[in-house]
C-alpha cells in the first residue's frame, strides 16, 4: 500500500502582526480624515478607496495564503500605497491633485 501525504496546511493570508498593523493604520487614517483639506470634494474617491482597502484587514485575516490570494494582497498593497501618497501630498503638503496625479504617471 502507498501512503498519500496530506496537503500542507496553508497559513492565513496575513499574519496577526500584519492584521494589527492594518487596524492601527485604519485608526490613524480615521484621525487623518479630520484634517480640513481631507474633506476636499476631489479627494472623496481616494478617501473611500483607502477606507475600503484598509477595511479588508478582517477579510484578509480569514483567507488562506494561496497563490491567487497573495497576488490579490500584493495588488491591494500597491493601490493602498498609491492612494496614501496622493492623500499625503494633497492634504499635508498642500499640493494640487492634478499636479500629484501628473507626477505619478511619470
Amino acid at each position: 500500500m502507498f501512503a498519500v501525504p496530506a496537503l500542507p496546511a496553508l497559513e492565513p493570508l496575513i499574519s496577526f502582526q500584519e492584521y494589527s498593523q492594518m487596524k492601527r493604520k485604519l485608526g490613524s487614517f480615521n484621525r487623518f480624515k479630520g484634517h480640513p483639506r481631507a474633506s476636499l470634494p476631489e479627494l472623496k474617491t481616494y478617501v473611500d478607496h483607502i477606507d475600503f482597502l484598509l477595511g479588508l484587514a478582517d477579510t484578509c485575516r480569514r483567507l488562506l495564503a494561496t497563490k491567487e490570494n497573495l497576488e490579490y494582497l500584493k495588488e491591494i498593497r500597491r493601490k493602498l500605497k498609491m492612494f496614501e501618497n496622493v492623500m499625503i501630498q494633497v492634504v499635508l503638503r498642500g499640493e494640487r491633485l492634478e499636479d500629484v496625479l501628473k507626477n505619478q504617471e511619470k
